[in-house]
């Protein structure tokens, strides 16, 4: 009987001991999957004061140390654990990680960002011969990881294999050639069919181009990144090596977003009985104090950035609102956005809550609360929002692109059986596009038997970790044995 594969899953961050957002979500889901469809599978990150105080160490530590440029960096790896059946490797260095941020501080990111994760896909490397079982697969993980894949190949044919995953094309990893030296790969590796982006290196264009494979969170997402408009300068590249690009929607972890069993909600309830959402949606009026007759309620949990789709619902809102819904929006980023939003909210007393900031039990409870989930997004990857309120019986109203554009159906004004669309898509990337959405949505809600029956069918949805886990499965397994 032949071995099992074994795998190493590396991220900057891994939900749920530090985490920014879809990235973490997903570094936290995908081992347990992998290892539950028969793929052991361990972790690696930054050890983080937050992961350090949430990981359970166990066990003795490691004391190594990697070279950069002329300084010899010695760290520790401390072994916890992410599940009770996933092992979690933090890498320490204080230098590089006891900060109170993951990336950065406020708005401001980390001026040593390409050091930091320099060292981490080094230390990575370093890790390999020191694991008690070496794993023949690496799965690396956006930007922060990109090096890795290039160290694999230097590495000799006896290192494991690399897969590398792109949760987000809009971010490059761009580091100043003078880093070349803290690399400290040979000069083959910086030329224009290697780092080399514009004049500086991209760490992400060296995941792109030495590993083995490259998957993305969504089959629209991986047509998109090979156009000019979705590849921020790296669509020629991803064509060229488009035969190893793969497109896998994320799953969700249904342990953490469950209606019938979640902690964080006023009332549990199920496709069986919907009678606890509506208690929920009550609970989050009064808790936003958001009285008057009850109006369809759109909920939003979103980074606010351009890329959110957070311009189109600035411009429209006097048409949003002249639809009758009320808007709930949890969420912080860049600055404009906030102060617009603020200012939104303000003109809108009687239909608008904005909470700022990230609350996750707030998040649960505008999924569960809401009626619909508005995701207008510029670009969108995969996404999870939408997943979340599939399972919540929440109605998406998305942007028809990446991976929204995957898991959404469009409603179309009747459903045959056995093929129910689940939700609200447009096109175009305009204000008014999105007002026709949203008032077919509303057009939905003001027949209550309907919108019961669209809810009801998007609770029984299906978008866990396992069939994402089965496709990711084929494709290490193929990987592992070329």
């Amino acid at each position: 009987m032949s071995k099992p594969i074994r795998v190493l899953l590396a991220s900057s961050e891994v939900s749920p001991l530090a985490s920014t957002g879809g990235l973490a979500e997903v570094a936290g889901s995908l081992p347990q999957a992998l290892t539950e469809v028969g793929l052991p599978t361990m972790v690696v990150m930054p050890a983080y004061p937050e992961a350090l105080a949430k990981a359970k160490i166990s066990g003795p530590k490691l004391l190594l140390a990697v070279s950069m440029g002329v300084e010899l960096v010695e760290f520790e790896v401390l072994i916890g654990q992410l599940t009770s059946e996933v092992p979690v490797y933090l890498i320490r260095c204080d230098k590089f990680f006891d900060r109170p941020g993951l990336y950065g501080e406020g708005r401001t990111g980390y001026l040593d960002n390409p050091e930091r994760f320099t060292f981490f896909s080094r230390a990575v490397i370093e890790l390999l011969e020191h694991l008690p079982q070496k794993p023949q697969v690496i799965l690396a993980n956006d930007w922060q990881t990109g090096l890795i894949m290039p160290y694999l190949l230097e590495a000799g044919p006896q290192a494991p294999k690399g897969i590398f995953i792109i949760h987000n094309q809009g971010y490059l990893g761009l580091a100043p050639p003078s880093l070349v030296s803290e690399i400290g790969l040979p000069d083959r590796y910086y030329g224009v069919e290697g780092l080399e982006y514009y004049g500086q290196l991209s760490f992400l264009k060296a995941g792109i181009v030495f590993s083995q494979a490259v998957v993305t969170v969504s089959p629209s997402y991986a047509k998109e990144i090979q156009t000019p408009e979705g590849g921020n300068g790296l669509d020629g590249v991803l064509r060229l090596y488009a035969g190893k690009l793969h497109g896998i929607v994320n799953g969700v972890d249904y342990v953490q977003w469950n209606p019938m069993t979640d902690p964080y909600i006023a009332a549990n309830y199920s496709a069986d009985d919907l009678a606890g959402k509506k208690i929920c949606k009550l609970a989050l009026r009064r808790e936003l104090n958001l009285s008057g007759p009850d109006r369809p309620l759109f909920g939003m949990v979103s980074r606010l950035t351009a890329q959110k789709g957070l311009t189109l619902v600035v411009e429209s809102a006097s048409e949003l609102f002249k639809l009758g819904l009320d808007l709930v929006i949890l969420g912080s980023g860049e600055p404009w956005f906030e102060e617009k939003l603020t200012a939104m909210a303000e003109d809108y007393p009687d239909n608008m809550r904005l909470v700022l900031g990230y609350n996750s039990q707030m998040s649960h409870r505008i999924i569960a609360g809401s009626d619909f989930v508005l995701v207008p997004s510029l670009y969108e990857p995969c996404g999870l929002i939408q997943l979340y309120g599939l399972r919540y019986g929440t109605i998406p109203v998305v942007r028809a692109i990446g991976g929204l554009n995957d898991t959404v159906r469009d409603y179309a004004g009747q459903n045959p059986a056995g093929l129910w669309d689940n939700g609200f898509k447009f096109s175009q990337f305009q204000p008014g596009a999105l007002v026709r959405a949203v008032r077919r949505a509303c057009e939905l809600y003001a027949a209550p038997g309907e919108w019961a029956k669209m809810s009801n069918m998007n609770l029984k949805e299906d978008f866990s970790w396992t069939a994402s886990a089965q496709s990711y499965a084929k494709l290490i397994q193929k990987v592992a044995s070329a």
